[in-house]
């Protein structure tokens, strides 16, 4: 009798364990999954593109958004993000080894998760039409940045600094460009994108990690949408 006694304890725990187990499993999986997260260190591998695992302090902005950017079903890199302005306030990232070519035809892409917390974590490429106007709201879409004259897009996490397919694919979402000025994306800030290349190329024996943003005080950018199919850069 004892011994029935402990073999259905036995089994009670087991089974006990293992629907706590999954219940645990069903909570924690949307956390795997999801781009925009409540801390990079929750997603596994997102915390990689950052030194020792820790991401810039001081930013009090509870409007502001993690994204660990996530392309072919594995994080990239991380941005934090400001839907308010509809531009990245930093990208964090490990520099690969590169030769340093640009490459031109990668589409654009935008962060699904922004606006609706369905689908795979992965970025996607911009819908034709006018689906993007589900997620407008949230994020930068290509209307922002064409028929303009004062500014391009201007990536703070470069391709040329990333070395597989995937991983170039993955700087080119609108979540990790801000409006630039074309004479000074093609001039000053190319030539020291490029200077830094070469010298981590040459000289870098472990891993160089790297975090690129806007700045915080004096003249700050956003995309302002004056009206439909009009966009301007606004400083304020």
């Amino acid at each position: 009798m004892r011994n029935k006694q402990a073999f259905f304890h036995l089994s009670f725990y087991y089974m006990h364990s293992l629907f706590l187990f999954l219940n645990l499993t069903l909570c924690f999986l949307p956390l795997t999954l999801a781009t925009v997260v409540p801390d990079f260190n929750h997603v596994e591998r997102c915390k990689d593109s950052l030194y020792m695992g820790t991401p810039p302090r001081g930013f009090t902005d509870i409007g502001l958004k993690k994204i660990c950017q996530r392309y072919a079903d594995r994080p990239r890199y991380v941005t934090l993000y400001d839907p308010k302005k509809r531009i990245p306030v930093y990208s964090a990232y490990s520099f690969k080894k590169t030769e340093g070519d640009r490459r031109v035809d990668y589409p654009w892409m935008y962060e699904p998760q922004l606006a609706e917390t369905d689908g795979n974590g992965n970025m996607l490429p911009f819908p034709t039409g006018y689906l993007h106007m589900k997620f407008e709201d949230s994020q930068a879409v290509l209307d922002d940045y064409s028929d303009v004259v004062l500014y391009e897009r201007g990536h703070l996490n470069p391709d040329q600094h990333q070395s597989t397919p995937h991983d170039r694919a993955a700087t080119y979402t609108l979540t990790n460009v801000v409006p630039e000025i074309r004479e000074f994306n093609i001039g000053p800030w190319r030539e020291y994108e490029e200077r830094i290349r070469v010298r981590l190329n040459n000289f870098c024996r472990g891993t160089a990690y790297i975090v690129t943003g806007v700045t915080t005080r004096g003249f700050k950018y956003c995309i302002l949408r004056i009206e439909k199919n009009k966009n301007t850069l606004k400083l304020q």
